[in-house]
């Protein structure tokens, strides 16, 4: 038989005990809401500046204009057509490439990887890609196909407080599209296009 000293000092340590639980359960929601608010915070600014560096890349891309569309010189035309139709717009002409990179290519990664802060190595965020570094796992692609330009960009960002267990990284991407504006204010002519280089864009 239990006396109500006994029964008195068990309901105490009881309440004590769930008082500490729900201590530790609180103390834990609020540690994963400061993880969601932040993280979230910083996916939400980051997913903004990476889609206006992927467009401000294929403004940057389609502002290189091949010069001799604008004398008007002719080419052969796109799919074998015969005749002679005006050269592309946008400058996807092998010869003015510069290494690798046709001239628009190199236009749009320089712009879009330094609007979106691509940085060469992760371990040393204030030294930024260039046209002529690897692109990959984060960074720019930009294709053409003579009348459009299309950017896709990817940056790898560092989440400030990620949760226990979870990747501390999250690839953002945006894509952007343009076409570039010349002449006068009266269209003179349609640009059909031709072939995607260096490749078409993934759907």
């Amino acid at each position: 038989m239990t006396s109500p000293h006994s029964r008195v000092t068990r309901g105490r340590c009881q309440r004590g005990q769930t008082l500490i639980v729900f201590a530790l359960a609180f103390t834990l929601f609020l540690f994963s809401l400061t993880c969601l608010v932040a993280d979230a915070a910083a996916l939400y600014v980051w997913s903004g500046r990476v889609q206006a560096a992927a467009q401000l890349g294929a403004q940057s891309g389609a502002d290189a204009v091949d010069p001799r569309y604008l004398y008007g010189a002719t080419g052969a035309c796109p799919q074998g057509a015969p005749g002679a139709c005006p050269v592309p717009i946008v400058d996807v002409s092998a010869q003015d490439r510069s290494g690798a990179l046709y001239a628009f290519q190199r236009a749009c990664i320089e712009a879009a990887d330094q609007s979106a802060q691509v940085p060469v190595d992760a371990a040393n965020p204030l030294v930024l890609k260039s046209a002529d570094d690897p692109q990959v796992p984060d960074g720019t692609w930009c294709a053409s196909d003579g009348c459009r330009v299309h950017a896709q960009v990817s940056r790898v960002v560092q989440l400030p407080i990620p949760f226990p267990g979870f990747p501390g990284t999250i690839t953002v991407r945006g894509t952007g599209d343009a076409a570039p504006v010349t002449g006068t204010d009266v269209a003179t002519s349609t640009c059909t296009g031709s072939a995607w280089v260096p490749a078409p864009p993934p759907h």
